[in-house]
Protein backbone atom coordinates (compact mmCIF):
# COMPACT_ATOMS: atom_id res chain seq x y z
CA UNK A 1 0.00 0.00 0.00
CA UNK A 2 1.12 3.39 -1.08
CA UNK A 3 1.50 5.86 2.04
CA UNK A 4 0.56 9.58 1.64
CA UNK A 5 3.68 11.47 2.33
CA UNK A 6 2.81 13.57 5.47
CA UNK A 7 3.49 17.70 5.79
CA UNK A 8 6.30 19.07 8.28
CA UNK A 9 4.66 21.80 9.93
CA UNK A 10 8.51 23.06 10.74
CA UNK A 11 7.97 23.73 6.58
CA UNK A 12 5.09 26.46 7.20
CA UNK A 13 5.86 30.29 6.46
CA UNK A 14 3.34 31.68 9.00
CA UNK A 15 1.59 34.91 7.24
CA UNK A 16 3.80 38.28 7.55
CA UNK A 17 7.47 36.48 7.95
CA UNK A 18 10.11 35.81 5.51
CA UNK A 19 9.87 32.95 3.34
CA UNK A 20 9.12 31.80 0.07
CA UNK A 21 8.49 34.39 -2.91
CA UNK A 22 5.17 34.61 -3.54
CA UNK A 23 5.45 32.38 -6.68
CA UNK A 24 7.47 29.59 -5.05
CA UNK A 25 4.54 29.11 -2.34
CA UNK A 26 1.95 26.95 -2.99
CA UNK A 27 -1.64 28.44 -4.52
CA UNK A 28 -3.68 26.24 -2.09
CA UNK A 29 -6.60 28.11 -0.18
CA UNK A 30 -9.67 27.46 1.61
CA UNK A 31 -12.24 30.28 2.05
CA UNK A 32 -9.87 33.26 2.97
CA UNK A 33 -6.75 30.91 3.89
CA UNK A 34 -4.06 30.79 2.02
CA UNK A 35 -1.29 27.73 2.31
CA UNK A 36 2.46 28.78 3.44
CA UNK A 37 3.41 26.08 1.89
CA UNK A 38 6.11 25.41 -0.96
CA UNK A 39 4.75 24.27 -4.21
CA UNK A 40 4.58 20.74 -4.74
CA UNK A 41 4.45 19.61 -0.97
CA UNK A 42 2.82 16.46 -0.04
CA UNK A 43 -0.27 16.19 2.15
CA UNK A 44 -2.38 18.86 3.79
CA UNK A 45 -2.36 22.55 2.74
CA UNK A 46 -1.12 24.48 6.12
CA UNK A 47 -2.21 28.23 6.41
CA UNK A 48 -0.17 29.33 10.34
CA UNK A 49 -1.31 32.69 11.58
CA UNK A 50 -0.87 34.46 15.22
CA UNK A 51 -4.28 32.70 16.21
CA UNK A 52 -3.45 29.25 15.07
CA UNK A 53 -2.82 26.84 12.45
CA UNK A 54 -5.69 25.55 9.71
CA UNK A 55 -5.00 22.59 7.38
CA UNK A 56 -6.89 21.44 4.91
CA UNK A 57 -6.84 18.54 1.94
CA UNK A 58 -7.01 18.78 -1.17
CA UNK A 59 -11.12 18.07 -1.56
CA UNK A 60 -11.93 21.31 0.34
CA UNK A 61 -9.11 23.49 -1.76
CA UNK A 62 -10.43 26.34 -3.54
CA UNK A 63 -13.59 25.93 -1.83
CA UNK A 64 -15.20 28.73 0.43
CA UNK A 65 -17.08 28.01 3.69
CA UNK A 66 -20.70 28.96 2.19
CA UNK A 67 -20.82 25.68 0.45
CA UNK A 68 -20.33 23.37 3.82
Amino acid sequence: MHERPTTDPRAVTPVGRAGPDRDERCPGRFDSWHCGLPQGHGGLHVAEEPQGRTTWNDALDGRDLGFL
